[in-house]
């Protein structure tokens, strides 16, 4: 069922629940093939574009200050023998499910690139989206607008691009 087929696309271990369908276990095709310029060749299309969601990742690793031991508990979390003020610091650390996401950052950046490398699209689209946490289903519109803005930004290399491959 349709419904079946979209929670399926965005299930990730640890994140999202793996879906069972037919006895097999389905999750986000992402997790093999991020950028699926592979599959758009089969299809024989002359042009293929990308859209690389992980091109700007770092910026976001870059920001992490903490030690992966401090990562799973709160910044100002009470140490054994002190009192708990009750207040909690509003900067926190990822905890584990941050930690599980970041990860899963990392490796899909690094499969993007061997994949990307290997067969690479006749043009890439690169939208800087790393400020946009994988849960913020809130922040589409934004993530939407940042798209339009990269593309529009390769306008003109897309439009000669398509004269010269159609």
């Amino acid at each position: 069922s349709l419904p079946t087929a979209m929670r399926a696309s965005y299930a990730l271990p640890g994140v999202f629940e793996p879906v069972t369908c037919n006895g097999r276990v389905l999750v986000d095709g992402a997790l093999v093939n991020p950028v699926p310029v592979s599959v758009c060749r089969a299809y024989e299309q002359p042009l293929v574009v990308a859209v690389n969601l992980h091109y700007d990742l770092f910026g976001r690793a870059a920001v992490i200050k903490h030690s992966a031991g401090e990562l799973v508990v709160e910044k100002d979390a009470p140490r054994p023998g002190q009192a708990d003020t009750g207040h909690q610091s509003r900067e926190t650390r990822l905890g584990i499910t941050g930690v599980m996401v970041e990860a899963f950052n990392i490796i899909q950046d690094r499969i993007s690139r061997a994949r990307l490398a290997g067969d690479p699209p006749d043009m890439s689209l690169q939208p800087k989206l790393s400020h946009i946490g994988l849960t913020e289903f809130h922040r589409a519109d934004e993530a939407i607008r940042l798209g339009y803005e990269a593309t529009m930004a390769q306008i003109g290399e897309l439009t000669r691009l398509q004269t010269v491959l159609a």
